[in-house]
């Protein structure tokens, strides 16, 4: 499988400079907070020399290099994992979007180290090719996604909405999907957060029959969430090219 670029991955894809977590090599690029939705950091005149993380001090040619195999991140839809429990979940979350290139936004405390072997062993090969930040707690990160320019909506996902995950018009750019952790879902702070900008953002589920079933798997859970939202922004068209 190859690294998703800018041009060929979807149609909406631009390359941005994301701070990324290479879970394997802990490289680092600009700052996503800064460069969220907005072109290359790896154009000098543009967005300035990519910062290498304190482990790489080889001056701006080699950070440059770094940032050219780091991963394309469509700037329209990301996903959210608030205290996520269970590091197999994760890791096949990451692989997700790698094959999207959708950016991965994890929520601590989490119930692991991100340098958990299992959570890397679930990701096996895609680490290199997932952009991923790492926020301290819920406030943090409330912090950080209010920060952002628009458009933006956040769209959380529990079994005790009461609108469907498919609903049409749903998905829009800027989407945030928040899913809540593996044994207690979303926090009541990550709730609130919705349903205070409930004219743009929304509360939604995915319809299972619970007389047997208590709960969706997590990485199960994002996977229908994330297609769906890629169906309603892309349309349900393959892109024309040969990655795909």
């Amino acid at each position: 499988m190859q690294a998703c670029r800018a041009s060929p991955c979807l149609p909406s894809v631009q390359r941005v400079g994301v701070q990324w977590y290479n879970i394997l090599q802990r490289s680092s690029c600009a700052s996503l907070h800064h460069t969220l939705g907005v072109g290359s950091c790896a154009t000098p005149e543009r967005r300035g020399f990519c910062q290498a993380s304190s482990s790489h001090r080889d001056g701006p040619a080699a950070a440059l290099d770094r940032e050219s195999q780091a991963p394309a991140l469509r700037p329209d839809l990301h996903i959210v994992l608030v205290h996520p429990q269970i590091p197999q979940n994760t890791g096949s979350i990451a692989r997700t979007c790698a094959a999207t290139c959708v950016g991965l936004h994890l929520v601590g405390p989490m119930g692991f180290q991100i340098s958990a072997t299992k959570l890397k062993r679930a990701g096996l090969d895609y680490w290199d090719h997932v952009c991923m930040q790492v926020h301290d707690d819920i406030e943090a990160f409330l912090a950080f996604y209010e920060s952002l320019p628009g458009p933006k909506r956040l769209i959380g996902y529990s079994k005790f909405a009461e609108r469907h995950y498919a609903q049409d018009g749903l998905y829009g750019p800027g989407t945030w999907l928040v899913f809540g952790s593996e044994t207690s879902g979303l926090p009541t702070m990550a709730v609130e957060a919705v349903n205070k900008d409930a004219g743009n953002s929304a509360m939604v589920k995915i319809p299972m029959q619970q007389q047997h079933v208590r709960s969706l798997n997590l990485a199960t859970s994002v996977g229908i969430g994330v297609y769906e939202a890629l169906r309603q922004l892309d349309g349900a068209v393959l892109p024309d090219v040969k990655n795909y």
